[in-house]
C-alpha cells in the first residue's frame, strides 16, 4: 500500500512525535508525507523522519502542490492529522473523488480553555462534514470517540479507536532521588499547572522535602502566570523552570514521580513515556488518561482536591518510597503488556487494510 500522511507542521508535538514513531514500526506500507511547515528553525521531528519522502510548501501555492502530487501519484489513502489538514483533504476531495480520505482526530479540538471558541465553531460546521463524508476515523482514545459520537455527530460505524503506542525499551531500575516530582507539558492553562503548584504548597506546609522541577514550551506567555503562582505560594526554593526538551528521557531521569494534573487531553502522551522511563504517574482521574494509567494505590485522582493529592504524594515518600516503588512496577507492567508501539502499529495496518478494501 502506498499512503500520504498530511499534517500541518513537523513541530515536536504529541500527535507529531506519535506519527514518527509509528512510521518506523508499520511494515507493508510506503509511506510519504506533506506539511506545510518543516519547522526547521525549532524543535522539529524532522531528524526523525529518515527514509521518508517529504514534500513541504508553507506559501500560498502549497493547495496546489498538495493536489498537483496526489494527483501525480497513485496513493491508496490520504490520512491527515489535525482540523487544517482535515479541512484541506476534504476540500480537495469534493473536486476528485477517486481520493481516499481517512482522519486521525488527535483532540477535542476546541473544547479547552483559552481556545479560540468561535474560529472552531465556524470550522466544525465544515469539519463534521468532511469527517461524515471520509473513509474511516482513527480516535486516539474512547474519549475522543465518545465526543465524536455525542457531540459531533459523527457516524459511529466510520470510527476506531487506535491508542498511542510507546517503544518499549529495557531499561535498568531507576535511580532514587531526592522525591523529586515532575511536570512537562506546553504550557497551556489547562495542562493544571496552577494545580501542581498548590499540590507543591500543601506539601511545602506538610514539611515534606522535596524538588519540583516544570519543563515546557512557553507558545502564549503563560510561563509568567506560573512564576507568579510560584512567588505567591513561596516555593522559589522548592521549583526549577526547564525549557522544552528535546529528549524527553532525559528529563524524566531526574524524577522519581511524574504529576500531570491536566483538565482535558486527547491522549496524554507524556503521561504513557514517563511509565516507559520507570517514572510513577500521579495524574487527574479524566478519560483517556485512566484508559491506560491503571489506578493503583490511588495514583488517580480528582484534580481539585490538591490537599488530599498531597497528602497522597506525601505517603509515597515515607518509608524510602516503597509504596512508590510498587505504584511504578504495577503502572509500567500494564503499559507493557497493551501499549506498545508495536501493538499500535499492528492496528493501523489493519484498519488501511480494512478501509482500503471496502
Amino acid at each position: 500500500m502506498k499512503i500520504l500522511h498530511v499534517v500541518p507542521t513537523l513541530k515536536k508535538d504529541g500527535a507529531e512525535v506519535q506519527l514518527a514513531e509509528l512510521f518506523k514500526e508499520i511494515n507493508n506500507v510506503e509511506i510519504e508525507l506533506f506539511t506545510f511547515d518543516l519547522y526547521e528553525n525549532g524543535d522539529s521531528i524532522l531528524n526523525n523522519l529518515n527514509n521518508i519522502n517529504i514534500y513541504s510548501q508553507s506559501s500560498i501555492k502549497s493547495l496546489f502542490l498538495l493536489n498537483r502530487i496526489i494527483k501525480n501519484n497513485n496513493y491508496d489513502l490520504i490520512h491527515s492529522h489535525l482540523p487544517k489538514s482535515d479541512l484541506i483533504i476534504g476540500i480537495l476531495k469534493l473536486f476528485n473523488k477517486r481520493i481516499k480520505h481517512v482522519v486521525s482526530v488527535h483532540a477535542q479540538y476546541g473544547t479547552r480553555a483559552g481556545e479560540n471558541k468561535f474560529k472552531y465553531l465556524i470550522a466544525n460546521i465544515f469539519w463534521k462534514k468532511i469527517l461524515n463524508n471520509s473513509n474511516g476515523v482513527i480516535a486516539i482514545s474512547n474519549k475522543i470517540k465518545n465526543w465524536l459520537v455525542d457531540e459531533r455527530s459523527i457516524k459511529q460505524d466510520l470510527i476506531r479507536t487506535i491508542h498511542y503506542g510507546v517503544k518499549i525499551n529495557n531499561r535498568p531500575t531507576r535511580n532514587k532521588h531526592k522525591n523529586t516530582i515532575g511536570m512537562a507539558a506546553r504550557i497551556l492553562p489547562w495542562k493544571g499547572w496552577d494545580k501542581v503548584l498548590e499540590t507543591a504548597f500543601y506539601l511545602k506546609n506538610s514539611d515534606v522535602d522535596f524538588e519540583l522541577k516544570l519543563a515546557g514550551s512557553d507558545d502564549e506567555g503563560y510561563v509568567e502566570n506560573i512564576k507568579t503562582m510560584i512567588q505567591k505560594y513561596q516555593l522559589e526554593d522548592y521549583v526549577e523552570i526547564f525549557d522544552h526538551y528535546s529528549n524527553i528521557d532525559d528529563f524524566f531521569s531526574q524524577l522519581d514521580l511524574f504529576l500531570f494534573l491536566s483538565e482535558s487531553e486527547g491522549f496524554g502522551l507524556v503521561v504513557l513515556e514517563a511509565i516507559e522511563n520507570n517514572v510513577a504517574v500521579v495524574c487527574s482521574n479524566i478519560s483517556p488518561l485512566n484508559e491506560f494509567v491503571i489506578n493503583t494505590e490511588n495514583c488517580l485522582v480528582e484534580r481539585e482536591n490538591t490537599q488530599e493529592i498531597a497528602n497522597i504524594l506525601k505517603g509515597y515518600f515515607d518509608n524510602e518510597q516503597e509504596r512508590l516503588d510498587q505504584v511504578q512496577i504495577r503502572q509500567k507492567d500494564f503499559i507493557v503488556q497493551n501499549f506498545s508501539i508495536e501493538n499500535t502499529a499492528k492496528s493501523f495496518e489493519k484498519f488501511y487494510i480494512n478501509t482500503n478494501n471496502v
